[in-house]
């Protein structure tokens, strides 16, 4: 291969005159992935055993080398066992420790290679000087890229014993310890490698001694934070090596306490405030941990404590930011409000039986939308002036604790479908749909929760749909309002969601107290009507007064404009054609669940094939009168 011969003589020529003699970037760079692949590994190895040579003793920048040997060793056949051949050997922490980001990322790269067996990954965990060396460049270097690489492979390593051979974003089957693996001793066990965390990220030494600045220092406060969220697991949550942790005041809790408890200056760095709250709520996730995504007690315990020191503290005062916005300075709630808010929104999804416990913090967050949707104005939503952050906390929240009570409105029957706002009619669809299980796991903190917020989505909606009876006029306006397109979209979703809602039966009277639901008889008390509420979406959508309009709109020709670019029937770009195909995907949608209602009940086949016949015009649709029918059919 010519360019190979090139390439080998050229190398040779700047190995005889390191200094003089300028690497040809354009030449190398011929070199690309697609040519490696056609060469022979004797080949491969030749020209990576020659770059080896050349490197140490290059006098220039030696990007345009490493980066061939990145290409070199890409294919996945290039093994460990085949780095650890390479001669001259690599010069793992040298090449860590260089000042050239190219010649670090080089060798992350190489060391990358290790990752995939536990047994190499042992190998480099020998390496003492390696580990160390790595773990100062992750946290030290103000080069991202360099950074990023870094804590992949440092990931990478401490996962591989769990992994075995799997790829190192798989969780782990093993249940085997972590803390048994080569890797994990060499960071946990060894005082200088793990002293060298808390050194690096503590800011009692900031800027003294060659350390640091207090600014680089929250840079690698925010690395650890990130790497810990994703090896949350034991071995970070209890004390390794006493003597390290007492010097960073450290008493219970390992590495985890310190990072949660000592190391963030939250009072006086918003900033690292604001990365710190997204810690904890990540911390609340059933999956943060690849470690530890499959252990249910464990999970339910990193959700409140860290091996016996307890997090109420933080808890308490980060809920503050949002249920207690009075007692904080307004800076500080431009930074943290809505960081406050998602850490709620992420508690109460993942621990609603725990939140549903604490009488106090449900009713400072109801008290706290009260205030904040009560003084919402029509011109605000009509403007679009909306609180994000609080719709999102009211989304999120068990929907039991939206009921109303003796002594306070819900929150939820502040929202007003009138003037349209999409964010409203976004919420509405969340809260009145159900809890989604489709494509995901059902919550482990909480499994019996599922089957309540299933039937409480249904109350809700009944009880909403008694306070604003005009609410289905008031959705299909705003649907056909193609103008207002993000509106228009939000409104379809709306009935989408009454459309495929997940609901469940309420209980019967011996389980009420127990499950805070009404019963039927209730429920329909609460609606003003004698007769028993339909049990299903679909049922709902087929039952006036949803009936009149959801279903007409829905089978009616999808609006045109002639003022629209390409004339808002064939251009998919254009808000008529995408608020149609909306539309259309609704009707899907409905056939889907009418299909299934036929086949139990034997019910509702008219519908189904006008339903059919609308479908068949695609999403544009045909004649109008298909959909003039429907609103006197008697179902």
């Amino acid at each position: 291969m010519d360019i190979f011969s090139d390439i080998q003589s050229h190398l040779q020529e700047v190995a005889l005159d390191p200094t003089g003699k300028s690497l040809d970037a354009r030449l190398l760079e011929k070199f690309d992935g697609q040519v490696t692949e056609s060469i022979t590994e004797t080949d491969r190895d030749t020209l990576i055993h020659q770059l080896a040579e050349l490197l140490p003793n290059l006098q220039q920048d030696p990007t345009p080398a490493t980066n061939l040997i990145e290409i070199l060793i890409r294919p996945t056949t290039y093994s460990f066992t085949r780095v650890l051949d390479i001669r001259p050997p690599v010069d793992f922490a040298a090449g860590l420790k260089t000042l050239f980001p190219s010649v670090n990322l080089v060798t992350l790269a190489l060391l990358q290679k290790a990752i995939f067996k536990s047994s190499d990954a042992g190998i480099i965990a020998g390496r003492s000087e390696v580990i160390s060396a790595l773990i100062e460049l992750w946290l030290s270097i103000p080069d991202t890229a360099v950074a990023a690489k870094a804590h992949s492979v440092l990931l990478g390593l401490l996962t591989a014993g769990a992994r075995g051979q799997a790829a190192a974003t798989e969780i782990p089957e093993s249940n085997e310890p972590h803390e048994q693996g080569l890797m994990w001793r060499r960071v946990f066990r060894d005082k200088d490698v793990y002293g060298s965390i808390y050194r690096l990220c503590s800011l009692k030494n900031a800027g003294q001694n060659g350390e640091l600045s207090k600014r680089d220092k929250t840079v690698a406060q925010a690395r650890l934070l990130d790497l810990l969220v994703k090896i949350d697991c034991e071995s970070i949550r209890r004390p390794q090596i006493e003597e390290v942790e007492s010097m960073y005041g450290v008493k219970k809790g390992g590495l985890m306490e310190f990072a949660a408890m000592n190391m963030v200056d939250y009072e006086d760095d918003v900033l690292m405030h604001m990365t710190l709250i997204d810690f904890f709520a990540d911390l609340l996730k059933p999956d943060h941990s690849i470690l530890q995504a499959h252990d249910l007690a464990y999970y339910q315990l990193s959700s409140r404590t860290v091996n016996g020191f307890d997090l109420t503290e933080t808890h308490t005062r980060t809920l503050s930011y949002y249920m207690d916005a009075t007692k904080h300075s307004s800076l500080d709630l431009t930074y943290l409000y809505g960081r406050s808010a998602n850490y709620l929104a992420t508690y109460v999804s993942y621990h609603a039986t725990h939140f549903l416990t604490s009488q106090f913090v449900v009713h400072s967050t109801i008290s706290r939308l009260s205030e904040v949707l009560g003084s919402m104005t029509p011109g605000r939503w009509a403007q679009g002036l909306t609180p994000k952050h609080d719709l999102h906390v009211l989304a999120s929240l068990p929907r039991q604790a939206l009921f109303p009570t003796s002594t306070s409105a819900s929150p939820l029957f502040m929202l007003s479908t009138k003037p349209p706002n999409e964010d409203v009619l976004q919420t509405l669809a969340t809260i009145f749909q159900g809890p989604k299980s489709e494509g995901r796991q059902r919550n482990p903190v909480d499994p019996d929760q599922e089957s309540q917020q299933r039937s409480a989505a249904r109350v809700l909606y009944w009880l909403y749909l008694d306070q604003y009876p005009t609410l289905w006029q008031d959705v299909v306006k705003a649907a056909e309002t193609v103008a207002l397109k993000d509106a228009a979209l939000a409104a379809i979703a709306l009935i989408n969601a009454i459309v495929t809602a997940s609901w469940s039966p309420l209980p019967s009277s011996s389980e009420q107290e127990t499950q805070s639901l009404p019963t039927e008889k209730q429920l329909a008390e609460k609606c003003h009507t004698p007769q028993t509420l339909p049990p299903t979406g679909l049922l709902a959508i087929l039952t006036p007064p949803a009936l009149e309009t959801v279903l007409p709109y829905l089978l009616r020709p999808a609006q045109t404009f002639s003022n629209l670019v390409g004339g808002g029937k064939a251009d998919v770009e254009s808000a008529a054609y995408r608020v149609a195909t909306a539309k259309f995907d609704v009707l899907v949608s409905l056939k889907s669940r009418l299909k299934e209602y036929v086949q139990e009940t034997g019910q509702l086949k008219e519908v189904v094939e006008v339903v059919n016949k609308r479908l068949a015009l695609g999403p544009m649709g045909g004649s109008s009168e298909v959909g003039g029918r429907v609103g006197t059919m008697e179902l």
